[in-house]
């Protein structure tokens, strides 16, 4: 019995610290099935323009598509699901010992900058995980002249420094206020930290472990050590590494990408109830990930994801050890996609 139990542990720990196998099929009749369902309805126009659809299951393929020209190699802008890719990167610095903990200040990282107010000398790079940085920000409609993200990308120069310049609105750590002044800040970090521009940063120490060798980073404001990795584009299977890290928590081979304790604080229901959209009622926020979203249904799924605009998605399932990844263009209706997983693939 003893002989048994060691076997099959050590099994589970090789398992669990498997990568993803694309060229092996996983066998579920039933979850292909359901995906079958889904290729048809994307193919009918129900979720608008959907360029991919990939499902992954004990780090083999169950399903894999392409559609309106896609293809598997092709690029895509993950939109807002860089920000998951950049907290990513702050658990790779912390593995790396570069930071010592996301409960740092920020101040602590940021000696070339002169913070005056006493409430933003307070702010904990978890507070920027977490989306409550405090900061006095409106991320609406693009052509909102209130829009402030609009207002500081609007401007070469100094993007850290601008964003730092902003007022206080609240005590950092109380109120969740969605932004890209948070992913950029964390990203300028990790490159302070390191000593390393934040794109060479990402491939060192992220894609080349997980062999991700197809990438595009945005060059905008002179490149990502200036625009803090704002935007990058990956294919639909590097996308798929990303959850399955995640799913692995966050080893990968032999190697610990990023600490495991992370792993689960990053997606955890740390702030609750947030994210009102027309497709979700809510979901729940962890370190640049979001978590158990609730449908306008009421129906209620017990994921975590990484989410863009129009329908970039990874979604991971610890409880199917699954990871399913949508990539689409659908901007009148951005969340919508999302609901690919949740009308067809899920129970």
């Amino acid at each position: 019995m003893k002989l048994i139990l060691i076997l099959t542990f050590t099994l589970l720990v090789n398992y669990s610290f498997a990568q993803i196998k694309f060229n092996e099929k996983f066998a579920d009749e039933k979850l292909y099935n359901k995906a079958l369902s889904a290729d048809s309805a994307i193919k009918a126009g129900e979720f608008g323009t959907v360029h991919s659809l990939l499902i992954v299951k004990n780090g083999k393929v169950v399903f894999e598509n392409y559609y309106n020209n896609w293809k598997q190699d092709s690029l895509h802008q993950l939109q807002s699901a860089t920000k998951s890719i950049i907290s990513t990167l702050l658990g790779c610095a912390i593995q790396q010992k570069f930071i010592k903990s996301e409960n740092d200040l920020i101040s602590t990282y940021n000696s070339q900058y002169q913070i005056d107010n006493n409430q933003k000398k307070q702010i904990r790079i978890s507070d920027l995980l977490t989306q409550r940085h405090g900061l006095v920000w409106s991320e609406g409609a693009w052509e909102d002249p209130k829009n402030t993200w609009r207002k500081v990308i609007s401007e070469q120069g100094d993007w850290f420094k601008k964003i730092l310049e902003v007022p206080m609105d609240t005590v950092p750590g109380t109120k969740f206020i969605y932004s890209n002044a948070a992913p950029t800040l964390v990203s300028g970090l990790v490159q302070t930290a390191s000593k390393t521009q934040i794109d060479s940063f990402a491939i060192k120490y992220l894609f080349q472990p997980l062999e991700i060798n197809n990438y595009w980073f945005w060059q905008g404001n002179n490149g990502p050590q200036n625009n803090g990795m704002a935007l990058i584009s990956l294919t639909s299977r590097d996308m798929a590494k990303i959850g399955q890290l995640y799913l692995q928590n966050g080893k990968w081979g032999n190697q610990q990408i990023i600490p495991q304790s992370y792993v689960q604080m990053a997606t955890s229901p740390i702030v609750k109830g947030v994210g009102l959209n027309g497709a979700y009622k809510q979901y729940d926020y962890g370190y640049f990930w979001w978590s158990n979203p609730i449908s306008q249904g009421d129906k209620k799924t017990n994921v975590f994801l990484a989410r863009g605009a129009g329908g970039q998605n990874i979604i991971v399932n610890r409880e199917e050890n699954l990871v399913i990844v949508t990539t689409a263009w659908n901007m009148q209706q951005s969340n919508k996609v999302q609901l690919i997983y949740d009308w067809y693939l899920c129970d």
